[in-house]
């Protein structure tokens, strides 16, 4: 495995002891099951390198972000059980940001979320791509509309350009690591999976877990019922997918594929003459999301 990263990622150095000096510019990583260590340049990661590296490794977190005693505590509350760093128990959400901008300043960040959370979000930062938003349960919850503005105010107006995920409240008294480090787990899965969303929950990603637990007998039955008779037809398979994933809207659907209306229902009609599945009924269209994304898998597992 080792030779074909090092093919991958020029920079790639791999240790037999974890560093004890964590650059800036360089993720580390560690694999576990042989208990080596590995620093790559974080300019060679593109999103979906990064969330297929923390996928298979575990990433040492550096603290350059974390010098002031407040996010240390809530750094170690999150990843490693730590004491609640709120002076009583209450409900809160996570909201991960994952940072595509490599030289992205911590001041910039933290003025955006200031004009527009006010004193409704801490923000602290876990890594260099890494950051995160606390949420307490109030009158008012943030909604997805919120998050989304948010997000097109940080494009338009710091030049950031980042991707979410809208975690769940849990209490502070609970294991809330556990509650976060799955959370986490699932947003690097949709990172990897999913690269067209810019905001992921529990909701968008399940369909992802779903298929990954899928046993092979099953995946084999779509395979045959409505892969092969379309011949893996990935612009089809996109097509129904998105088709899904906007709650059967031809009008917006059409939009996202940048094709006219009665384009996107030739593309649905020759999906169903094919297979004889109409997309325009919940069963028919959950059966063609999973073909996609069994595709989609598929896919993957080929050109790695």
């Amino acid at each position: 495995m080792s030779t074909n990263l090092a093919a991958l990622f020029p920079s790639i150095n791999l240790l037999t002891e974890c560093p004890v000096n964590i650059k800036e510019n360089v993720h580390i990583f560690h694999n576990e099951f042989n208990n080596t260590w590995m620093t790559v340049e974080r300019k060679e990661l593109t999103a979906r390198d990064y969330a297929l590296l923390t996928s298979l490794f575990k990433e040492i977190q550096p603290t350059l972000f974390s010098n002031d005693s407040i996010s240390e505590k809530w750094i170690q509350f999150l990843l490693k059980s730590g004491p609640s760093p709120l002076k009583e128990d209450c409900d809160i959400r996570i909201i991960q940001l994952h940072l595509k901008t490599d030289d992205i300043l911590k001041s910039d960040l933290n003025q955006a979320v200031q004009a527009y959370f006010n004193d409704a979000m801490q923000l602290i930062f876990i890594s260099t791509h890494e950051a995160v938003l606390i949420e307490q349960k109030a009158s008012y919850i943030h909604t997805f509309d919120d998050f989304s503005s948010f997000i097109v105010a940080l494009e338009s107006d710091f030049f950031l350009k980042v991707k979410i995920y809208i975690g769940k409240f849990h209490s502070t008294a609970t294991l809330f690591s556990s509650h976060f480090i799955k959370e986490k787990e699932w947003f690097n899965k949709g990172l990897e999976r999913n690269h067209a969303e810019q905001i992921y929950t529990m909701e968008k990603t399940f369909p992802i877990n779903l298929i990954e637990q899928m046993s092979d007998e099953m995946k084999q039955v779509i395979r045959k019922e409505v892969l092969e008779p379309i011949e893996f037809d990935m612009e089809l398979l996109q097509t129904v997918q998105l088709f899904f994933e906007n709650g059967f809207n031809a009008s917006v659907t059409a939009k996202k594929l940048h094709v006219h209306r009665n384009t996107l229902q030739y593309r649905l009609t020759k999906f169903q003459d094919i297979t004889g599945i109409s997309v325009r009924y919940f069963d028919g269209a959950l059966v063609s999301y999973c073909a996609s994304l069994i595709a989609s898998e598929d896919e993957d597992k080929a050109h790695n």
